[in-house]
């Protein structure tokens, strides 16, 4: 009961204390690869970050990577898997992770990017995937 407790009020504190900063979490595209930011206003709780993609807001969100939280506030992570995919357009989802190693519920979503991606390119990542 007592973990529970404690879990509950690291959840609560994390919410309160905002992890995002308001209109810092954004993605957008750059060549054929996709850039997603973001800034924290306090991560003192939080030990890394999970970044899931998926092909809308409703779509079924994969993990693609973790970041570990280093104090800096502000990070980058560059998705250059875009291209093994089927889809066009893309969304981020960035959910803090807590020193416990609990996901908080408190996700950020990014807006849609859409990134044309050449068949060339496409059918080459579809191929070098197969043989690793």
């Amino acid at each position: 009961m007592k973990k529970i407790l404690s879990l509950l009020f690291l959840i609560a504190s994390l919410l309160a204390a905002g992890v995002f900063k308001p209109g810092s979490v954004y993605s957008q595209a750059e060549g054929d690869n996709i850039l997603v930011s973001w800034e924290t206003e306090d991560e003192s709780a939080v030990k890394q970050f999970i970044i899931e993609r998926a092909s809308d807001e409703f779509g079924n969100f994969s993990e693609i990577v973790r970041i570990t939280a280093n104090g800096s506030k502000k990070y980058n992570f560059v998705d250059r898997s875009v291209f093994k995919t089927t889809g066009s357009t893309f969304v981020y989802k960035i959910t803090p992770v807590s020193n416990s190693g609990t996901a908080v519920e408190q996700s950020v979503m990014t807006k849609k990017v859409y990134l044309k991606v050449s068949s060339v390119k496409r059918t080459w990542g579809s191929l070098k995937a197969m043989f690793r």
